[in-house]
């Protein structure tokens, strides 16, 4: 049992490079299942491939895929109602220490005046020689002297003005108690208040000014992101410098929308700072104040409406006044007017558990909008099979480095085939090269022989004979399908060659060198394909396609004496060239199914050759529903389903007369196609094979290869 191992991706694994060859085997494969290059090309874009190797080109559902599982990993995590809770529990601390200073000189003027009794009783109390005078003082003393009791008033005026300041302080205490008493319970309107309450609690007012400092820097870098770097803190002339850059963005729009040249690099001169680098013009700006504004948009959205209102309450206050309000609108609306398509923000579904701060929202909310418009590019690209708009960077910083490289080998998967003269671009779309076709028709000839065994089919009878194949002086490298006439020599001096002077001398599959054969017949052989609507719609056209061009690729590489042509037919016949073999832009069916033309079409062709055999080879479903009728009457038109039946057979006998075979290869079993195979077998003399289309080039290969390779005395039978 195999066993696999997976790990997170950390960078140092490599994504392996795929070579033009390997993804042109796959084209093809694809293409010998479909036949269509715009779906072909359409799929591996969308859903990647998979390579013998274990290579893997990820496709643009499985970026999708992963883009979508990052999103929801961020849903699932976080939760931004928590944002207004923290900003709740900060202020809940602030007040309460400020209320327990307040209640404390409460608690102190309501005690004071018992206290004041205990002090000075023993002193009312005492006896008159017990008032307090130290000893060897005697009637010089000032308060004996003073019978009138001066001193005793200097004392009563002090306590009445220690107790009005008491008092004037217990009232103050109360109306700030009142004050804290009566804050509105959301974070926005508690800050209003606040900002205009005078702290008795100097610890109260730090933590207070420290918290107002730290939101004004968060809604701020919420909207320019260089401002951390810029301000240090955010006191009010910081916030009145953040005023005026907002004025000055706005003349900078204004100008704009009345058609003017905005002055952009002295704005950024005296500004920049509080923006990230690559801004270059006015376009630039705007684009990215839109990203901002949707950021903060998302937020509100995603927030529910008691916390949304908390947040616009909180938000207005911490700009403390309603000019730097009207000023953030007004940019808001200018950006509106510029922009070509409008920015809004998403809504996106929070259910986590994690807090957030302010800033680390906004943050969260740019990223979820980016993947949101990531989202919305890959599926353009899935609509329109192009990805070239996408930023790979923008990938590497949502998705990581892997996703990145891989779509870096997504975006030149085309680029590699043209390069590699694979592809050819027409017009939007893309269209294979000869080289291509070549390609194709080695893989089906590949495909097909690699299902053949030994025995599988019995050997047919010839009617020629011939001295067979002999073997030349020359060599060549082994390729598939040759007969294995090794040369042993030059074998192990490829060998050698490629590793080096080294023992052993291991021998590799492109080392084996082969003495060349010459064919001494020739054969033409003509395909005919019948493109009727029940073969388009059974899969049959698309296996006889497969079956020519491996037929093609078979005979240009073992037998270049042999001529092939195809004809593909419906109501009219097509010649075909192996390079259309796979192009979709001449395929038609309906009108009727000609087989009388077709094989007149190719008795023409044949009978041009001097070869030693000539053959047809029909593929087909079914009968003949229509003819020419230029034999009676020279206008060219279609007659009915018996007269074409019987205007095939004369065409079927006219082939063998003239020396043509005609093998049919029948993809139904029907009687109606059984009786006509029969017939026309009987009269051209022909042989009949009944196949499914998964099938079918096994029957034609082997019979092919066999019937060229079968020796008599005399001539060889093609």
């Amino acid at each position: 049992m195999l066993l696999f191992r997976y790990s997170r991706w950390d960078g140092t694994q490599e994504v392996p490079d795929i070579t033009p060859e390997e993804l042109m085997d796959r084209v093809a494969d694809e293409m010998l299942e479909t036949g269509d290059l715009r779906r072909v090309l359409r799929r591996m874009m969308q859903f990647g491939a998979d390579f013998p190797g274990g290579q893997r080109m990820m496709g643009l559902r499985d970026m999708l895929e992963r883009l979508q599982r990052r999103k929801d990993r961020n849903l699932e995590q976080y939760n931004l109602d928590s944002m207004m809770d923290d900003i709740q529990e900060r202020l809940n601390q602030i007040i309460e220490t400020e209320r327990g200073t307040v209640e404390g000189v409460l608690s102190e003027g309501s005690e004071q005046p018992s206290g004041e009794a205990d002090a000075e009783g023993p002193e009312s109390a005492a006896p008159q020689g017990e008032s307090g005078q130290g000893e060897g003082e005697g009637e010089d003393s000032p308060t004996d002297s003073s019978p009138s009791g001066e001193p005793a008033q200097d004392g009563e005026a002090d306590g009445a003005s220690d107790a009005g300041l008491r008092e004037l302080q217990r009232q103050m205490a109360q109306r700030h108690l009142d004050q804290l008493t009566a804050l509105p319970p959301g974070v926005g309107g508690r800050i209003k208040e606040l900002q205009e309450y005078d702290f008795m609690d100097p610890e109260a007012r730090r933590q207070f000014d420290e918290l107002m400092q730290m939101l004004q820097q968060q809604m701020m870098q919420s909207y320019f992101q260089g401002m951390q770097q810029s301000l240090e803190s955010m006191t009010p002339e910081a916030m009145q410098q953040m005023q005026q850059m907002v004025q000055d963005m706005n003349r900078l729009m204004q100008q704009r929308l009345l058609g003017e040249e905005p002055d952009f690099d002295q704005f950024m001169e005296k500004w920049g700072q509080f923006f990230p680098e690559g801004i270059e013009n006015l376009d630039d700006l705007i684009e990215h104040m839109n990203r901002q504004m949707a950021q903060m948009e998302s937020l509100m959205n995603s927030m529910s409406p008691e916390q949304r209102r908390q947040l616009e309450e909180m938000m207005a206050a911490l700009m403390q006044n309603e000019g730097f309000q009207w000023d953030m609108a007004q940019l808001g609306a200018n950006l509106q007017r510029l922009s070509p398509q409008p920015w809004f923000g998403n809504d996106f579904p929070f259910s986590g558990d994690e807090s957030l701060s302010l800033q680390e929202a906004m943050r969260l909310m740019g990223e979820m909008n980016s993947m949101e418009n990531m989202e919305q590019s890959i599926m353009e690209g899935i609509r329109t099979n192009d990805v070239s708009r996408l930023d790979s960077g923008e990938v590497q910083r949502l998705l990581g480095d892997e996703a990145a490289k891989m779509l870096e080998q997504l975006q030149e998967f085309t680029k590699k085939l043209e390069e590699a003269g694979f592809l050819k671009k027409h017009g939007e779309s893309w269209e294979l090269t000869p080289m291509a076709v070549r390609k194709m028709g080695q893989r089906a000839l590949e495909e097909i022989f690699g299902k053949l065994q030994m025995g599988a089919f019995g050997a047919h009878n010839v009617r020629k004979s011939g001295i067979g194949t002999e073997r030349e002086d020359e060599t060549k490298r082994y390729e598939f399908g040759d007969p294995f006439l090794m040369d042993t020599q030059k074998t192990v001096f490829n060998a050698v060659t490629r590793q080096g002077a080294a023992t052993p001398v291991k021998i590799r599959y492109d080392d084996f060198e082969v003495f060349r054969v010459e064919a001494t017949t020739r054969t033409a052989t003509v395909i005919m394909l019948d493109m009727s609507r029940s073969m388009l719609m059974t899969g049959c056209f698309q296996a006889g396609r497969k079956v020519a061009s491996a037929l093609d690729s078979l005979i240009r590489t073992q037998y270049p004496r042999d001529s092939l042509y195809i004809l593909a037919f419906s109501y009219f016949v097509l010649n075909l060239k192996p390079e259309m073999i796979f192009d979709n832009s001449w395929i038609e069916n309906g009108g009727g199914t000609n087989f009388q033309e077709a094989m007149y079409q190719g008795r023409r062709i044949l009978s041009k050759h001097r070869a030693d055999a000539k053959q047809i080879i029909l593929i087909t479903d079914g009968v003949p529903t229509t003819y020419n009728s230029w034999w009676y009457d020279g206008g060219g038109g279609y007659g009915g389903n018996v007269n074409g039946l019987e205007e095939t057979l004369r065409e079927g006998r006219r082939c063998s007369r003239e020396g043509i075979t005609i093998n049919t290869f029948m993809l139904s079993r029907d009687s109606d196609s059984g009786e006509f195979v029969q017939a026309l077998t009987k009269v051209s003399r022909g042989r009949a094979f009944f196949a499914t289309p998964d099938r079918l080039g096994e029957y034609l290969l082997h019979d092919y290869v066999t019937n060229k390779r079968k020796v008599h005395k005399g001539r060889v039978q093609g």
